[in-house]
C-alpha cells in the first residue's frame, strides 16, 4: 500500500506542470524569486520583466505563490501580485518589432521575386514577339515556296505540253516529208512518161513525115 501511494504522489507531482496556470511577471518592475513564501526567505534569482512562470500553487492567505519558470527546473515563491495572465507589453512589443521586421523582409524579398518575375514574364514577352516576327516571316517564305512551287508545277505542265506539240508536229513533219517525197517521185515518173511520149511522138513524126512530104509531091 505504501508504494502505491508513493507511486499515487509521483503521479500527481508529473501532472502538477499540466495542471499548472501560465502567469507572467509584472512588466514594471523587477519580481523576486525566493526560496520560500515569505520577504525572509533568500532570494533565488530577479526575474526581468515578462518572464513566464507555471504557477504551481497560490496561497491567498500571505499574497505568495509557488511559480516554475518556464524551460528550466527552477522553483521559488513570488507575490501573487506581480503576476498576470497576460505577456508583458514591451515583450508583445518587442515581438511584434521582430515580426514586423521578418513581414518586411518578406515584402522586400517578394518584391524582388515579383521585380525577378516581371522580368521574366518581359523576356518571354520579347521572345514571343521575336518568334510571332519569325513566323510571319517562315509563312511568308513558305507561301513564296508554295508559289514557286505552283509556278513550277504550271511550267512544268506547259513542257510537257509543248515536248507533245513538239512530237506532234515532229510525226506531222515526217508525214508530210514522205509526202513530199513520194510526190516528189511522183512528178519525176511523170515527167519521164511525158519525156518519153514526146521522144515516141518526135520518133513518130519524123518517121511518117517523109511519107507525107512524098505524097504531095506526087499528088502535084
Amino acid at each position: 500500500m505504501r508504494i502505491q501511494g508513493l507511486g499515487l504522489v509521483f503521479l500527481l507531482l508529473l501532472a502538477l506542470p499540466a495542471l499548472a496556470q501560465r502567469q507572467y511577471t509584472s512588466d514594471e518592475l523587477i519580481v523576486l524569486l525566493r526560496t520560500g513564501p515569505s520577504l525572509e526567505n533568500a532570494i533565488i534569482r530577479n526575474m526581468r520583466p515578462g518572464t513566464a512562470l507555471d504557477v504551481a500553487e497560490e496561497d491567498a492567505g500571505n499574497g505568495y505563490s509557488r511559480v516554475r519558470v518556464v524551460g528550466t527546473d527552477v522553483e521559488g515563491y513570488v507575490l501573487t501580485q506581480y503576476l498576470s495572465p497576460n505577456r508583458a507589453a514591451r515583450d508583445l512589443l518587442a515581438e511584434a518589432e521582430r515580426e514586423l521586421a521578418s513581414t518586411r523582409a518578406r515584402a522586400a524579398d517578394m518584391q524582388g521575386r515579383i521585380a525577378e518575375l516581371e522580368g521574366q514574364i518581359e523576356a518571354t514577352r520579347n521572345q514571343l514577339e521575336s518568334e510571332q516576327s519569325s513566323s510571319a516571316a517562315l509563312s511568308g517564305e513558305l507561301a513564296d515556296v508554295r508559289s514557286a512551287s505552283a509556278n513550277a508545277i504550271a511550267l512544268r505542265d506547259q513542257n510537257e505540253e509543248l515536248r507533245r506539240r513538239v512530237s506532234e508536229l515532229s510525226a506531222q513533219a515526217d508525214v508530210m516529208a514522205m509526202e513530199n517525197a513520194e510526190l516528189a517521185s511522183r512528178s519525176r515518173q511523170n515527167w519521164f512518161i511525158v519525156g518519153a511520149a514526146v521522144l515516141f511522138g518526135g520518133i513518130v513524126i519524123g518517121l511518117v513525115a517523109p511519107s507525107l512530104r512524098r505524097r504531095r509531091r506526087s499528088s502535084w
